[in-house]
């Protein structure tokens, strides 16, 4: 293992750490806390996905129809990051709503 491999190991544990403090602390729900360390997996372990993390970058929560935020939120949260389908099915459906959020004018 190399010096750059340690350090994201090292980002891993401490992120982990950190979200899995906010769950027990009832900070985020048990829900949020899951997805959290599933997408952080996929992103700092696997280093997959970069255009689905890409995807959410544009995703202003907030902002705009409060409907649609709810609903994005709802995906995340119900989205099988073990399952590569389900990964592709989620992102399709979010990027539609994202898109349909900056239509409105939201950025």
């Amino acid at each position: 293992m190399g010096a750059g491999d340690e350090d994201i190991l090292r980002i891993y544990d401490e992120t982990a750490s950190l979200i899995a403090d906010l769950g027990i602390r009832g900070r985020i729900s048990i829900d949020e806390m899951k997805f959290l360390l599933d997408l952080l997996e996929l992103v700092l372990i696997k280093k997959d996905k970069r255009d689905f993390i890409n995807m959410l970058k544009h995703w202003n929560p907030g902002q705009g129809d409060e409907e649609i935020d709810q609903i994005i939120k709802a995906t995340l949260l119900n989205v099988d990051f073990k399952n590569s389908l389900s990964i592709e099915e989620n992102q399709d459906m979010i990027g539609e709503l994202i898109n349909e959020k900056l239509k409105d004018g939201v950025r």
